[in-house]
Formats: structure tokens, C-alpha cells, sequence
């Protein structure tokens, strides 16, 4: 307790008392049928493909271009996530100038799946979600030659977009990662060596999907009743984007991931802000800290925020911290 205390002292609390100076959505708005309809229309308008990613694995993509715009976001997505699931975080980053480009990462989502049993979490390689990222802008970003290129990650997109940026260093001017996975709990690699088999299967507790059979009360997600019920009504709407628990492969993979990341730090050259939640229970808040210690103790233009009453999922918090945590991220685009 002692070190976690220590470790936090390297956050800065972020403030919350902001106004929502760039007009981002609102839970009174998502309570408006109408509203919540002209983003759904918004998204619908998204140039949508696939490309191969590695191994031949189909990647699903939406994009989001606007002609004066001279600056872009790419978003690296959390575990089980869609594109589908950023439709207000699109809808306000456009609003605000940005091209947004987001793809769903390979066996979730709209991708190509690499399990008969498509609810099962499953990676054979993480270094796949980094080659599948770097072809994403590659082959769509690049050619736009856009003036500011800034990558916008969550959770497991945290830990794909940090390994990105230790290995290509030179493509986004600035980066935002938001409750990034760096860390499990002490007990889940030992276990996962011991119980990992050739056959995928999963992980102990873990099963199919089933968001729908949490109630709002339970969620260890979000205290936003009204973008809780959303996140599970767009999965029940759209079966074939879902996903389930993860399996032992998944874990084995991101455990050694971390240790991957921790090992190249130095490799960061990218301005970045970290932003932990104060009540975070999907991932170690620990590896935040020490990931953030170790970035300080080489110099990195590493920012790092805590924000207070807040659950894993930021971007779909309640409007108090959802909207100062955009604050943040935009004042920082546009410094």
C-alpha cells in the first residue's frame, strides 16, 4: 500500500470543476431520441472496408474525413470493443475538426475471427495488433499527409499504441491513452503458465458473452446509467461485433506483452498523457504507476492524470468526468 501510495504521487489529480467548452455530448442529450438518432446517422456515413492484416486475418475499419481538416485521431480500441462503441466519441471528435480513423482490432468486433467459437477472447501473437495497426495507417493515414497525426488508445488499444509507439517512434506528433492495460493482478501470469494448453479454451470464470446479464449496479465499468445501457443495447443490436471471456492464450500473450513494453520505454519519443481512473478494477492500476515512474525516471514527455470517481471506461463516464478528461485531450491536440 505504502508503494501504490508512493507511486501515485507522480499523478496529477485532474480537475474537474471544467465547462464544456467544446460542446461534447451531454447524458441530458443522450436522454433526446433525436440526438441520440443524428449520431447514429453520423456513424452510418463512415467510409467502412476491410484490409488483409497479418496472417491473412480480415481487419474492419470506419473512417471519418472532413476536406479542411488538416489533423487526424486514430483510435486504438479497448478488449471486446467496436467501432460501434465510439459512436458519441466519434461524433464529438469530428464536431471538433478531427478525421477520425478506427478499426476493430483482429478477433473482435466486425474483424475476422481465428476461433470456431467467435465469443472466445483470443491473440496467438499481441505483436499482431501492432502490425495490424501499422498497416492500418500505412495504408489510409499516411497518404492524407495530414500536418498533426494524433493516436487516441484504450485499455488493451493502450497497451497495443504504447508497443506502437517503442517501435515506430516517428508516426504521431502526440499520443493519449486512457486506463492502458500494463498490468494484471500478481497471481494471473503464474497461473496462466501453469493452466495454458495447445487447445484455446477459457480462462477460469470466464465465459461467452454476457454484458446483458449485468445489471447497471453491478457494472465495473462506468457510473454512467444511461452510456452503460447504451454500450450493452449496441451489442445487443449487433451480435457478430460482441465478444466474450477471454482465453489462457490471451492472457499468456498480454503477460509477456508487458514485459515488452516495460523493456522498450526508452524507445518512446511521442508527447503522451496517461489518464488512470480512481475506482479502475479491469486492469492493475500498479502498472500505471510504475509505468509512468519508469517513463520519468528516463525523461519522457509522459503526463499522467488520476481521475477521481471514475471507473475503467473514461470515454463513457459520467459527464463530469467523461467531459474533463476530453478537456484534456483536446487542449493537448491543440497546444
Amino acid at each position: 500500500m505504502m508503494t501504490l501510495f508512493s507511486c501515485q504521487q507522480k499523478f496529477q489529480h485532474l480537475e474537474l470543476n471544467t465547462t464544456n467548452k467544446y460542446k461534447l455530448t451531454s447524458e441530458n442529450d443522450l436522454q433526446d431520441p433525436s440526438y441520440c438518432e443524428a449520431i447514429d446517422l453520423f456513424f452510418e456515413k463512415g467510409i467502412k472496408g476491410t484490409f488483409t492484416g497479418k496472417n491473412k486475418v480480415k481487419i474492419y475499419y470506419k473512417i471519418f474525413e472532413q476536406v479542411a481538416s488538416q489533423k487526424c485521431i486514430v483510435i486504438s480500441t479497448g478488449r471486446t470493443e467496436s467501432a460501434i462503441k465510439y459512436k458519441e466519441m466519434i461524433y464529438d471528435l469530428y464536431k471538433n475538426g478531427y478525421n477520425i480513423y478506427i478499426h476493430d482490432h483482429r478477433g473482435q468486433g466486425y474483424s475476422e475471427r481465428m476461433l470456431p467459437d467467435s465469443d472466445m477472447g483470443y491473440i496467438d501473437d499481441f505483436q499482431y495488433y501492432i502490425d495490424d495497426l501499422k498497416t492500418f495507417h500505412n495504408k489510409y493515414v499516411l497518404p492524407k499527409n495530414y500536418t498533426k497525426k494524433y493516436l487516441l488508445a484504450h485499455s488493451m488499444g493502450g497497451a497495443i499504441g504504447i508497443t506502437y509507439l517503442e517501435q515506430y517512434p516517428n508516426d504521431f506528433n502526440k499520443a493519449v491513452f486512457s486506463s492502458p492495460m500494463l498490468a494484471f493482478s500478481g497471481y494471473i501470469k503464474p497461473l496462466v503458465n501453469m493452466l495454458i494448453s495447445d487447445k484455446p479454451k477459457y480462462a477460469l470464470g470466464q465465459k461467452g458473452f454476457h454484458d446483458d446479464e449485468i445489471p447497471f449496479e453491478k457494472n465495473t465499468l462506468t457510473g454512467s446509467q444511461i452510456r452503460y445501457k447504451r454500450a450493452v443495447d449496441i451489442y445487443l443490436k449487433e451480435p457478430k461485433a460482441r465478444l466474450g471471456g477471454v482465453t489462457y492464450h490471451w492472457l499468456y500473450a498480454s503477460c509477456h506483452q508487458f514485459e515488452y513494453i516495460f523493456d522498450h520505454i526508452q524507445n518512446i519519443k511521442t508527447p503522451s498523457i496517461l489518464f488512470s481512473a480512481d475506482h479502475e478494477t479491469i486492469v492493475n492500476p500498479k502498472g500505471h504507476y510504475n509505468f509512468i515512474k519508469k517513463s520519468k525516471k528516463l525523461n519522457k514527455n509522459f503526463d499522467a492524470f488520476l481521475v477521481k470517481n471514475a471507473q475503467h471506461e473514461l470515454y463513457i463516464e459520467k459527464d463530469k468526468q467523461r467531459i474533463a478528461v476530453l478537456n484534456k485531450i483536446l487542449d493537448f491536440f491543440a497546444e
